[in-house]
Order: C-alpha cells, then structure tokens, then sequence
C-alpha cells in the first residue's frame, strides 16, 4: 500500500501544480460474495486535475487507483492497484460540455480492479485490464436558476491490448486488431442548489452494443442521490448508488471533494 501511494503521489504531483481545479473521489461498492463482505476501506480512487489550455478548452487528467479486502474470506483476499489512467480535453461553454478522453492500459488484473469497475458503471474502463478505452461525452444544460438538468450521452469503444517487447522497450502495448467493443453511456442529472446546499439525482445507464445479447442482458442502470456545500473554492459531498438490475453489487456509497485553485 505504501509503494502504491508514493507512486500515486508522484504522477500527480507535476499537473496539481498547475491545475485550475482538483477532484479527489472515494467510492465504497457493498456486495457480499460466497458470504464474505468487503472492509470498510475497500475502496476506488479517482483524482481528477482541469488545466485549462485556450478559451473554454481544458486539458483533463484522471488517476484511479483502488484497494480492497474481503472479510472471512477463504483463502483471504487482499489486492491493490493503479486504474487506467485518462487524458483528454474538455470544451466548455454555458450550457453544454463536449468532453473526449483516452484511457491508457496500466491496472492489473485481480480483486482490486474488479472493485474498482464495479464501483462506477460509468468509468468501469478505469479497471478494466488490457484495453485501450477512447471515451467521448456530451453533457448538456438545460434550465437555469436554482433548478438545472443535465441529461447527457456518450460512447466508449475499447479495444484489447497485448503486452510485448521490442528493441526499445519491454513493456510497449501493441493493438489487437479487430477486437474492440463498443458501450453507449446514457443518463442525466437534476440540479437543486439551496443557498449553499446542493442537492443532486441522476440516473445513469451503459449499454453494450457489440455484445449481441438483447436490451436486458446488455444493460446496466443505478440512481444516484448525492449532497454537496458549495463554498467559494471548496466543495464536499456525500451520495449513495443503487443498481436498478440483478447484478453482485448491494450499493455504493461515497465521498467527494472539489478544489478550486
């Protein structure tokens, strides 16, 4: 854990010196397996940093990183590891946001990766092994005032990579051709401030389209309810997530927090 977290520390520590914004997220999923049950601190990870780079265009990073332990587990199981880490852009305006990022093929495959892609539907690729996820979204704004809602939409396409070895390096991915598969990432959000209180609820949804399979067996969707204080450069906020399908995961619960630099 001390080596992951040193790690951790070391790639984040040139783009939080230049970032505009900070979003360090903890998700706890709750599920049981064969009777034995997660530890409070298992948990996913994500530390996002928005670099602003021209008039409304944002340079994007994102970290995941997750640990886990299962309780009276036999044998015991115990994993750790870093996500796939994401680059991208983000283009802003008043009410619509165009976001496009690219997912590099580092986490390991085990029980900390499983954690983590159960954790959140919507960036399952961030512990999803051997792939190369490019991920495009737009989200936009709909109303105004003290009530706003954000539908939104996207694609994922994955493709599967293979580690290999050449003159120059021993750990260079090379591309499976023909081998990727395609979600669609669909949902919205409504948006209540009160004063400095913010109370938000949001459906979201995955399809996977190249799975063959019919529109129940290839579709995943979880409400979201979450709370927020809005101060002048930090936000807390707490949620929950309830699956609406019969899948492993009971819930998720967790803790944000939001810097503005």
């Amino acid at each position: 854990m001390q080596r992951l977290l040193s790690f951790i520390t070391l790639m984040l520590l040139p783009g939080m010196a230049m970032a505009q914004s900070i979003t360090i997220e903890a998700l706890h999923p709750q599920f049981k397996f064969g009777g034995a049950k997660p530890t409070a601190l298992t948990s996913a990870w994500f530390v996002t940093i928005d670099l602003p780079v021209w008039q409304g265009v944002s340079f994007v990073g994102q970290l995941p990183f997750a640990f886990g332990k299962l309780k009276d587990s036999t044998p015991p199981t115990k994993d750790e590891t870093i996500g796939n880490p994401a680059i991208g852009l983000r283009f802003q305006r008043e009410h619509i946001i165009l976001e496009a990022v690219m997912r590099i093929p580092l986490v390991k495959n085990g029980f900390a990766g499983f954690i983590g892609s159960l954790a959140d539907i919507d960036r399952q690729e961030s512990f999803v092994p051997d792939i190369v996820a490019l991920v495009g979204m737009i989200k936009p704004k709909v109303g105004g005032g003290s009530f706003t809602l954000h539908p939104y939409g996207g694609l994922s396409f994955n493709v599967k990579a293979e580690q290999g070895s050449n003159l120059f390096t021993s750990t260079v991915y090379k591309l499976r051709e023909n081998d990727g598969e395609m979600y669609l990432l669909y949902g919205g959000e409504a948006q209540l401030a009160v004063s400095k209180l913010q109370l938000n609820g949001a459906f979201n949804g995955r399809a996977w389209l190249t799975s063959g399979a019919g529109f129940a067996r290839s579709t995943i969707h979880q409400i979201t309810a979450q709370a927020k204080l809005v101060f002048d450069h930090i936000t807390p906020g707490v949620l929950v997530r309830i699956p609406l399908d019969d899948i492993l995961l009971d819930y998720t619960i967790g803790l944000n927090l939001h810097f503005e630099l």
